[in-house]
């Protein structure tokens, strides 16, 4: 019984993606960028980095995300509380960093020495996208949670079903707002530095 249980799941083993998710603590919150364009890509600023945030300390990346504010009818701003992804443990807000394996047998590479990504357009300010369903439209999408992290199972994946929009969500969010942001699976592997054309 053993060995045919053993055989049921051998055979489902290919069709089976790999996926790692670990949380990463927020570090500090402050009012500037800390990526420099001006960095020298030659550098390779995890091997010199000597601490994380993240669960796994063998993850030495910078994670970097922007805050979100609110604004208020008088004009002030708010910033919105981060908060841990739901099974993650205790992390201090920050986010939760997710590689999934490439569903069409793309070669998995480690990232090379001065490799930087960013993913999205910061001079936006519209929804702009000729194609709403667009690889560009859906790098940087918003779920709205229900209350108690109430989710819709047919759509367990980021960025897809009615509860992800690529427009902050235009209602109250009683489990939160997450924002979604998905970077390429590919680069540029000659220069690491440069924007994918």
């Amino acid at each position: 019984m053993q060995w045919g249980a053993l055989l049921s799941l051998a055979t489902l083993a290919p069709s089976a993606h790999a996926l790692l998710r670990f949380p990463c603590s927020q570090l500090v919150t402050q009012r500037f960028d800390p990526f420099d364009v001006a960095m020298d890509p030659s550098l390779d600023l995890p091997k010199l980095s000597t601490c994380t945030t993240c669960k796994f300390k063998e993850d030495a990346s910078n994670y970097w995300t922007a805050a979100l504010y609110y604004k208020n009818p008088n004009g002030s701003y708010i910033r919105v509380p981060q908060m841990a992804n739901q099974f993650t443990g205790s992390p201090n807000g920050g986010m939760t960093v997710y590689y999934i394996q490439p569903s069409n047998n793309q070669k998995v590479t480690s990232f090379p020495k001065g490799f930087r990504m960013i993913v999205g357009n910061p001079m936006l300010r519209n929804n702009t996208f000729r194609d709403q369903n667009s690889n560009e439209a859906k790098a940087i999408t918003w779920r709205c949670f229900g209350a108690n992290f109430g989710s819709d199972p047919s759509y367990p994946h980021p960025g897809t079903g009615p509860l992800d929009t690529i427009e902050l969500p235009k209602k109250a969010c009683a489990g939160g707002i997450r924002s979604n942001i998905f970077f390429p699976s590919c680069w540029h592997q000659e220069k690491p530095h440069l924007p994918i054309s």
